[in-house]
């Protein structure tokens, strides 16, 4: 998988934690406005990259073909997130019926700042600032509501998509080794489901 491709598939992952709200950001993100008449934490949201200053990022996103984010497998891996000790911690903003804005820093130095903004019902448009090591770097990126999830995987993707034809599932399950234990089920469990996804 391409580093470039990686990147992007790590801050869909984050996005996706934080809309169906992790153990980490459920208090705050749970007060949110903007998604009390509208949920987002139920069923497929397609995810389209807008706009990025960063080229890396276009190109994963290009690489990665029409992305799905399953918010009921995000929502069910929030529930088995250990809520103590937190590595990033949210913080809201703005909070009214149309937008929110939340700011989440990071024990490792890293920030971001997302801007949600609620396009119809069915679709919502996040703008968001990552801020690392001295480097910031801006996207845009539109959910939009597809129905029901297919399949158990959180991230799911275009079995003809680059990515796809890219994967090694080996590759993969090794990276999930290396995170704490208490994490590394759901991971190995994510990364069969995304190889699975791409069959």
């Amino acid at each position: 998988m391409r580093p470039c491709t990686h990147k992007l598939l790590r801050l869909g992952l984050l996005a996706a934690l934080l809309l169906a709200g992790t153990g980490q950001a459920a208090a705050p993100l749970s007060e949110l406005k903007l998604f009390k008449s509208a949920p987002m934490g139920q069923g497929l949201w397609r995810m389209e990259l807008i706009s990025s200053d960063d080229p890396q990022m276009a190109r994963g996103a290009a690489a990665m073909g029409q992305t799905g984010l399953c918010m009921d497998v995000a929502r069910q891996m929030s529930k088995n997130t250990p809520a103590e000790d937190p590595r990033c911690t949210p913080k809201v903003l703005r909070n009214t019926d149309s937008q929110a804005e939340i700011e989440v820093s990071c024990k490792d130095g890293g920030s971001s700042r997302m801007l949600m903004t609620r396009e119809s019902e069915k679709s919502y448009l996040m703008d968001s600032t990552v801020s690392k090591d001295g480097k910031q770097r801006s996207f845009k990126v539109r959910y939009t509501h597809a129905g029901a999830c297919k399949g158990e995987s959180m991230m799911q993707f275009d079995k003809n998509s680059p990515m796809c034809k890219q994967m090694d599932p080996a590759k993969m399950l090794a990276g999930c080794a290396r995170l704490p234990e208490t994490s590394r089920a759901a991971c190995e469990q994510q990364m069969k489901g995304l190889a699975a996804s791409c069959q």
